[in-house]
């Protein structure tokens, strides 16, 4: 899908939004201008993410891409995550801790997902290095969770801490384990900073 300037403004407002409860100029200005916050880390990789799927760029689109990519690439190494301009990432992207957290280029994530510190969303290279997870609305990825290959994780899913995913999950579960199994249902309630932002 192309993504428009005014969709990126949005999806900026709704990343701050989860992130922070607030999404106000100030706050743009101030994730824009840090050095080492996952709220920055978001907005740079949504501008690049917009430049980097234009068909043609301009002079001025080509040193404003440059910028924001040295600034995304230095806030990756920063905040310790690994992630592409060119994933597909959908609104409402929730980064409440730092660290050890690595996303696959072709990964595709939904809407109003969160992703704690230590999750892993790759590919299974025993069988490719290009298939990886397509994850729904509504996810939260719990700490140290592990999604490996070709998988599909339903809306309003819950992976618990340490899991490891090598199968499709249903909508509205909870799984948990090594491998991952269904160990309960799961309703909404856990996707925090959401009403205001729709």
């Amino acid at each position: 899908m192309q993504i428009t300037w005014k969709m990126t403004k949005e999806f900026i407002r709704k990343d701050l939004y989860r992130n922070l409860e607030s999404c106000s100029k100030k706050d743009v200005v101030k994730a824009f201008c840090s050095r080492n916050s996952t709220t920055g880390l978001l907005v740079y990789y949504r501008i690049c993410h917009y430049f980097a799927g234009l068909e043609k760029r301009n002079v001025v689109q080509f040193l404003l891409h440059s910028f924001c990519y040295i600034r995304f690439m230095h806030l990756q190494e920063r905040c310790g995550i690994e992630m592409s301009q060119r994933t597909e990432i959908g609104y409402g992207l929730r980064l409440p801790h730092k660290g050890g957290i690595v996303i696959h280029i072709k990964a595709v994530i939904g809407n109003n997902c969160e992703i704690m510190q230590g999750v892993t969303i790759g590919n299974n290279i025993m069988k490719s290095r290009d298939e990886v997870a397509v994850i729904g609305d509504q996810v939260l990825l719990c700490a140290g969770a592990k999604i490996i290959g070709k998988v599909t994780i339903g809306n309003t899913v819950i992976v618990g801490a340490n899991a490891v995913v090598t199968h499709d999950i249903e909508d509205h579960m909870i799984v948990g384990g090594i491998p991952a199994k269904p160990i309960g249902k799961c309703d909404d309630r856990f996707v925090i900073n959401k009403g205001q932002q729709e």
